[in-house]
C-alpha cells in the first residue's frame, strides 16, 4: 500500500469530524474519495498530510509512520487542500522556486522545476504576473502545480477542479492520467461530484458523515446499479409501455428513467421499440451520490487491520533534504528582503539612534554658549562614548517593539495567506519549522542592531571622536574625569549587553503569534506584552525581585536599569555610577526567551493548520 489509514478518529469538541476511518491507497491507484461537502473528506486528508493532528489512528505512507517520521512520509507526498495560498506579491514560479528550495533543490533546480510545472498545468501565459492578480481557477492551477513539485509518489488533492472552466476540468484529468500512466503517480483525488472521477479512477472510497460507507473497485461500485434513462419524443407512450412491464418510471421532458429490476435491457428496449416509442436514446444512468449512499447503511464502516507494523528506512531509502531548518531560514529571509517595508523597519533604530546623537550634539553646543556667557561654571564636554551610549538608548527601545511586531506575524500572517500550509507540505517537522522561523528572526534582530550599533560608532568617531571625558571650565580649560583607555572595555559591554534581551523579545513576539489566530490579534498581544513589561518593573522590584523582566535589561523611556544606562553614566563622568544586575543580563531574558519558544514550539506542534 502506499497510503494506509488506519482507525483515524477526529473530533472538533463535540462533532465527530471522522469516525474510525480506515482505507487503503494502492500503489498506482488513481483512488476517488468522494462524499458531500462536510462528510470528512478534507479532515481525512489533513491528517494523512499532516497538517491536522488525529485523536487516534495511524497513517502509514509506504509503510513509514507518519506520526512518527513526518519528514520521511511528506518527502513521498504532495497535497492540495482546498484554496490554495501564495504571497500574492510574488509571481507564481517564484512561489514554486521557493517552495522547491526548502524541499531539497538548489537554486538553479529549483527555478528549473517551478518552470517545469508551470508549463504543464497551463500557467505559462502568467508570465511574472503576481498571484494577487491571478483569477481562482488560475490559482488553482498554482495550487496542483505546487502539489506536483519534486514529483512526488503519492498525491492528494482535495476538489482539485474548483473554479477550473471546462477546459481546464479536461486539462487536470489528462495532466493526472498522464502522470499515473507515464511515471506511476499514486493520486488519491476527492470531490462530491461523481461524474468528475467515475472515468478517472480505478478505486472508489465512500465518506458519509464521517465513516468511510464503501471501499471498492469502480467497476464493481457503479456497476451495481440497474437504473437506465431513455430519450424520446413521446414520454407518455414509453410510460404506458414500461407500466405495462410493471416497471415505474419518471418523465422530465424527453427524459424518461426508470429501473430495469430484473428484466434485460434488451427486452425492455424491444418492448419499447414494438409499442411505438420511439428512442433516441437507451442507456445506462449515472448514479447520483444519494443513490450510492442508499446502498450501503451508515453503519457499514470498513474497518483495516487495527494495527500495523512501520517500516524502518534504511539511509540510502531516505527522501527528505538535508538541512530542512536552514532552508525555512533562508526563506524567511529572502521574504523578508523581498519587499521595502521590512528593511525600512529594521533600519528604523539606526535612524532613531543618530537623532539622539543629534540632540546630545546640539545640547554640547548650548553647553559651550552657556560655560561662554558664565552661565554655569562647568559642564561635560560630549565624547563619541558618550554619543555611541545615547544612541543605544535611543534605538534600542524602537527596535524592541519592531522586534516584537515581526515576530509576532512570523506564523499567523502566513497562516492567514495559506503560506504556512504549503510549507508544512515540503519534508519540514514543525519543529524545523519553528527553529528555522525563530533563527530568521533572531538574524534579522541582529542586523538591525548591528547597523545601529555600526552607525552609531561611525557618526560617533566622524563627530566627536572617542577621547577622555573631561570637564569644561569657563576659562577653557579641560580636567580629565576618565580616559578613552578605560572606557573602551565598557563600550564593548555595552555593545554586546542588550543581544540576549533583544533575542528574548523577539522569542515573544513569536509566541504572541502562535496564540492569537490573526494577525491584528498578533500584533496587539505583542506589542501590549512588552509595554506590560516595561510598566511590570515597578511593581516586581517591590516585590524585591530585582532584574527578574527582561525589560530589566534594555533601554526603555520609562525607567531605564540596563546595562547600557550604566554605560551612559560612567561615560559622563558620573563617578557613583552603579550596575545591579550582573550576570542576570544574560541568564534571566535567556530563560524568558527559551521559555517562550519552547511554548511557541508545542502550540505550533498541537496546532490544526487549515
Amino acid at each position: 500500500m502506499s497510503l494506509r489509514l488506519i482507525g483515524i478518529t477526529k473530533r472538533y469538541g463535540a462533532q465527530l469530524a471522522l469516525d474510525r476511518v480506515s482505507l487503503d491507497v494502492r500503489t498506482g491507484d488513481v483512488y476517488g474519495f468522494i462524499g458531500h461537502n462536510g462528510s470528512g473528506k478534507t479532515t481525512a486528508m489533513r491528517v494523512a498530510l499532516g497538517l491536522v493532528r488525529a485523536d487516534a489512528g495511524t497513517v502509514l505512507v509506504d509503510g513509514i509512520d507518519a506520526a512518527r517520521d513526518p519528514r520521511e512520509a511528506r518527502a513521498r507526498m504532495g497535497g492540495l487542500i482546498e484554496t490554495p495560498g501564495f504571497h500574492g506579491s510574488w509571481s507564481g514560479p517564484k512561489n514554486l522556486e521557493e517552495l522547491a528550495r526548502i524541499q531539497g533543490f538548489s537554486k538553479v533546480e529549483a527555478r528549473r522545476e517551478a518552470g517545469r510545472w508551470i508549463e504543464r498545468v497551463g500557467l505559462a501565459h502568467a508570465g511574472l504576473k503576481p498571484t494577487q492578480a491571478y483569477s481562482h481557477g488560475m490559482r488553482q492551477r498554482l495550487g496542483i502545480a505546487q502539489a506536483l513539485l519534486g514529483s512526488p509518489r503519492i498525491v492528494l488533492l482535495d476538489e482539485p477542479t474548483n473554479g477550473l472552466d471546462p477546459e481546464g476540468i479536461a486539462d487536470m484529468r489528462e495532466l493526472l492520467r498522464a502522470l499515473n500512466r507515464e511515471h506511476g503517480t499514486t493520486v488519491l483525488v476527492s470531490s462530491h461530484q461523481l461524474h468528475e472521477l467515475g472515468a478517472l479512477c480505478n478505486r472508489i472510497g465512500v465518506l458519509k458523515g464521517g465513516r468511510l460507507v464503501a471501499e471498492s473497485e469502480t467497476a464493481a461500485l457503479f456497476g451495481g446499479s440497474t437504473q437506465y434513462r431513455l430519450e424520446t419524443t413521446d414520454g407518455a407512450a414509453a410510460r404506458r409501455v414500461l407500466g405495462d412491464l410493471q416497471l415505474a418510471a419518471t418523465v422530465d421532458g424527453t427524459a424518461v428513467a426508470f429501473d430495469l429490476g430484473s428484466r434485460a435491457a434488451a427486452d425492455v428496449a424491444s418492448a419499447l421499440v414494438q409499442g411505438g416509442v420511439a428512442i433516441s436514446a437507451f442507456a445506462p444512468a449515472p448514479q447520483s451520490l444519494e443513490q450510492i449512499y442508499l446502498r450501503f447503511p451508515a453503519d457499514a464502516t470498513v474497518i483495516a487491520e487495527p494495527t500495523a507494523t512501520p517500516s524502518r528506512i534504511a539511509p540510502g531509502e531516505r527522501h527528505g533534504p538535508r538541512d530542512p531548518m536552514r532552508r525555512v531560514l533562508a526563506a524567511d529571509l529572502r521574504r523578508n528582503v523581498s519587499s521595502l517595508a521590512v528593511p525600512l523597519l529594521l533600519g528604523a533604530p539606526a535612524a532613531a539612534g543618530v537623532l539622539a546623537m543629534a540632540r546630545r550634539g546640539a545640547q554640547a553646543a548650548e553647553d559651550s554658549r552657556a560655560i561662554g556667557g558664565n552661565e554655569v561654571f562647568s559642564a561635560t564636554d560630549v565624547n563619541g562614548f558618550e554619543a555611541v551610549g545615547l544612541a543605544l538608548q535611543a534605538g534600542l527601545p524602537v527596535l524592541t517593539f519592531v522586534a516584537l511586531g515581526l515576530a509576532s506575524q512570523s506564523i499567523v500572517a502566513e497562516l492567514a495567506r495559506g503560506t504556512l500550509r504549503n510549507t508544512l507540505l515540503r519534508p519540514v517537522t514543525r519543529a524545523q519549522l519553528v527553529l528555522g522561523k525563530l533563527g530568521a528572526l533572531g538574524a534579522a534582530m541582529l542586523a538591525s542592531y548591528t547597523l545601529l550599533a555600526a552607525v552609531a560608532l561611525l557618526a560617533a568617531r566622524l563627530t566627536f571622536g572617542f577621547g577622555d571625558v573631561t570637564e569644561v571650565l569657563p576659562n577653557g580649560a579641560r580636567f580629565t574625569l576618565l580616559s578613552a583607555a578605560d572606557l573602551w572595555p565598557e563600550l564593548r559591554l555595552a555593545l554586546f549587553a542588550p543581544i540576549v534581551p533583544l533575542l528574548a523579545y523577539g522569542a515573544i513576539g513569536f509566541l504572541a503569534g502562535t496564540i492569537a489566530r490573526v494577525g491584528a490579534a498578533a500584533l496587539a498581544l505583542a506589542l501590549g506584552t512588552g509595554v506590560v513589561l516595561d510598566l511590570a518593573r515597578g511593581f516586581v522590584r517591590a516585590l524585591g525581585a530585582r532584574s527578574a523582566l527582561p525589560s530589566d535589561h534594555l533601554p526603555s523611556p520609562l525607567s531605564d536599569t540596563s546595562f547600557v544606562r550604566f554605560y551612559v553614566d560612567v561615560s559622563q563622568g558620573v563617578s557613583n555610577a552603579n550596575f545591579e544586575h550582573g550576570a542576570a543580563t544574560v541568564w534571566v531574558p535567556a530563560i524568558w526567551g527559551i521559555a517562550a519558544a519552547a511554548i511557541a514550539l508545542v502550540i505550533v506542534q498541537r496546532r490544526d493548520v487549515p
